[in-house]
């Protein structure tokens, strides 16, 4: 799952709003005494050719959904070469799995995002036993989820007491899923969708169905987005293990149609092979899709 990128409606912004009248409206009566300065002769003087340089464009996010440039023109993730070390269970061999895992992502997306010409960097991972809170807020309850991505601070949130108690438990399948997943949030926040779908959430309400809708079109994304991951390593990884991640997603616990923020467990499970086995962004646009689609 994700959490919103953007704050709310801040009280203080409201303070310094209503500070900043007041200061103005107080100081009209010290305006009659202000002096205006003499003017300076002279003229401003264009930097020879007649106009600064331009500054060259740099990656930068775009806030976009059904027609995001990443979406609109299919890119495959390149075939990666990486590896992960075994698989234990212990916080030290859960914590070395989700660090490899993480550089290997990394290796995957870079080139797409940096071809794309959206910014790239790093998430940081964050692999406590226990969930804690974050710049995004406090942490969700243990029913809610047992990971997630803060994009305010760009961290991924994987628990090892959660992910073996109640996530993934022995089925490294599950725990890289989990992984991948999150990490297809990463790419929503670099990308600038996950801020684009924050706006249209929060227009919405958090809880409405409309507002519902948006988030699961999120987290579904997302889900393809670890399809796509999964497809391009599954030399490097074994194809058994990719597929069973790439498979898992069918085993998600369907939530209450009130509280439906990511989707059916047919619908996830659709979406994850749909990167799995078309291997391109476009197969992810799930701004477009139907409603049903997105259920």
């Amino acid at each position: 799952m994700h959490t919103p990128e953007q704050p709310r409606n801040n009280p203080m912004v409201l303070v310094g709003v209503f500070s900043a009248v007041v200061l103005f409206v107080l100081g009209l009566g010290a305006v009659q005494d202000i002096r205006v300065p003499d003017p300076i002769p002279g003229r401003a003087v264009a930097a020879p050719g007649g106009a600064l340089p331009a500054e060259a464009p740099g990656p930068r996010p775009v806030l976009r959904l059904g027609d995001h440039p990443l979406l609109v023109k299919a890119v495959s993730l390149p075939a990666t070469a990486c590896a992960l070390p075994a698989f234990g269970l212990s916080d030290k061999e859960l914590i070395a799995y989700y660090t490899a895992g993480v550089a290997c992502m990394d290796e995957a997306w870079r080139p797409v995002l940096e071809q794309a010409n959206l910014p790239f960097e790093r998430p940081t991972l964050n692999a406590t036993p226990e969930l804690g809170g974050s710049p995004c807020g406090d942490a969700p309850a243990e029913g809610e989820a047992v990971a997630y991505y803060c994009g305010r601070n760009r961290a991924i949130y994987m628990p090892t007491g959660r992910m073996r108690d109640n996530g993934g438990g022995d089925r490294p399948g599950t725990h890289l899923a989990t992984l991948a997943h999150e990490y297809g949030h990463h790419v929503q926040a670099l990308s600038g969708m996950l801020r684009a779908a924050d706006f249209k959430i929060g227009a919405a309400g958090e809880e409405t169905p409309a507002g519902l809708e948006w988030s699961r079109r999120i987290e579904l994304q997302a889900n393809c987005f670890a399809g796509l991951f999964l497809y391009a390593t599954s030399d490097a990884l074994g194809p058994d293990l990719a597929r069973e991640a790439a498979e898992d997603f069918q085993y998600a616990v369907e939530e209450p149609a009130e509280k439906n923020a990511h989707g059916l467990p047919d619908n996830q499970a659709e979406w994850a092979m749909n990167g799995f086995a078309a291997g391109t962004t476009g197969s992810c646009n799930t701004y477009t899709a139907s409603a049903a689609d997105v259920a």
